[in-house]
């Protein structure tokens, strides 16, 4: 935010209402010391209260266009234009000056009443986080030399037959001390309140971030198996038309059909669970998932597959895990078929879900293609973004969890695994 000089910074209703309150009560001491002063005290002490209500009247007008910003941030003056902010400047400049000579020449000859209008002037610039700090700094200096000006002035017997006093005088000076006191102190509030504010809306901005990538992480992982599954359905389908297997051809085309069917269900499965439960329609929050619904799930991944070489083995002792791990190890068991499907068309993948005292370990390892291996499924393997294994890693990270995936051997020997654990 670009600093200026001087502003009328915005003012609640309740704040502009004190200030009245204060100029009323600053008008009737007003009319019971007058008469012990002279003519030009009182009539600047007015122009000096004339000065405090009209600069109340424009920052209550704009606290009611600008929303009272409590961070002494005025929205609606940053977007305005450069010759209002100037205008505005230009009246700032002159309702504090005013105010400020005012307060402070007649301190003494009204016998410490113009010091109110001295210290709010002198709170309203220190408060305000868009003021320079030379802003605050000449109108103390000014305040003093005025408050000064005023007691020579008396001792001169040129301010009425009002009498001043050395402590009188030093009250005054402390006085104004304690207004730069408070309005730095207000200022510093205005300051952490804005960043809070401010890191209130950064949270908010990371938050979304975080939701775009839950979605985008969801609808690849259904994306990525429903539909490889679908491309190698599909082209063993053209093969066996091409070799004249019309029957079997068939059954690869409804398999492909229940591969589209099962891939829609999970992506409306996963658009269901990123809007989170509908409180309308009782559904209850995602509870522990049970062994049973965990294998169920992970046999639906196996029987999906285009080819008998898919084998799931369970050792330990299973037990409920939360519906984040549930879902974390579908998602990786599935990230693991197709990356051998996409790599290795045809290989064996073995699946070791093992489950030990205090956590759970999902194995997926795939034999290497050979070359020929690697030239059928060069084309499947060239779809897909590469988000896959980074999903399966923030999958595991939120529930605390690690990820590790790299091949092992060389030639015949050589395997491909994806290893998942996390806390259960």
């Amino acid at each position: 935010m670009t600093r200026i000089p001087l502003r009328i910074p915005p003012m609640t209703g309740w704040s502009a209402g004190i200030n009245a309150v204060g100029m009323l009560a600053v008008g009737w001491v007003l009319l019971r010391v007058g008469p012990q002063t002279a003519p030009w005290v009182v009539w600047l002490l007015v122009a000096g209260v004339a000065a405090w209500a009209m600069r109340t009247a424009l920052a209550a007008r704009n606290g009611a266009t600008a929303g009272a910003a409590p961070g002494g941030l005025d929205p609606a003056l940053a977007s305005t234009g450069a010759a209002h902010r100037s205008g505005e400047a230009w009246a700032a400049a002159a309702l504090l000056v005013t105010m400020t000579a005012a307060g402070s020449v007649t301190a003494v000859p009204t016998q410490g009443l113009g010091v109110a209008v001295l210290v709010v002037a002198v709170i309203g610039v220190a408060s305000d986080p868009a003021t320079t700090p030379g802003a605050w700094i000449a109108v103390a200096i000014a305040g003093a030399l005025g408050i000064s000006a005023g007691a020579l002035l008396t001792a001169a017997g040129r301010a009425g037959s009002v009498t001043g006093s050395v402590l009188g005088l030093l009250t005054l000076f402390a006085a104004l001390a304690l207004a730069v006191v408070l309005g730095l102190g207000r200022r510093a509030q205005r300051v952490l309140l804005a960043e809070r504010e401010r890191a209130n809306a950064e949270a908010v901005r990371a938050q979304a971030a975080a939701h775009r990538v839950a979605i985008a992480r969801d609808l690849h992982d259904v994306l990525a198996h429903s539909l490889g599954g679908l491309v190698v359905q599909l082209d063993a389908a053209e093969a066996l038309l091409e070799a004249g297997d019309a029957e079997r051809a068939g059954a690869r085309v409804a398999a492909a059909r229940r591969l589209a069917v099962a891939g829609l269900d999970e992506a409306r499965e996963a658009v269901r669970t990123l809007r989170g439960p509908d409180p309308d329609d009782g559904t209850p929050a995602a509870s522990a998932v049970q062994p049973d619904e965990l294998a169920a799930r992970l046999e639906a991944l196996r029987t999906a597959e285009p080819h008998e070489g898919v084998h799931i083995e369970e050792s330990g002792a299973p037990r409920a895990v939360s519906a984040a791990l549930a879902e974390a190890l579908v998602r990786a068991v599935q990230e693991g078929l197709s990356n051998a499907r996409k790599h290795a068309p045809g290989s064996a993948v073995r699946v070791a879900l093992v489950w030990h005292p205090d956590r759970v370990e999902c194995v997926i390892q795939n034999a290497m293609p050979a070359e020929g291996g690697r030239e059928a499924g060069r084309g499947l393997a060239a779809t897909g973004g590469g988000f896959g294994l980074r999903g399966v890693r923030e999958r595991f990270a939120a529930v605390g969890g690690t990820v590790t995936a790299g091949t092992t051997g060389t030639g015949a020997a050589g395997r491909f695994v994806l290893r998942a654990e996390a806390p259960a």
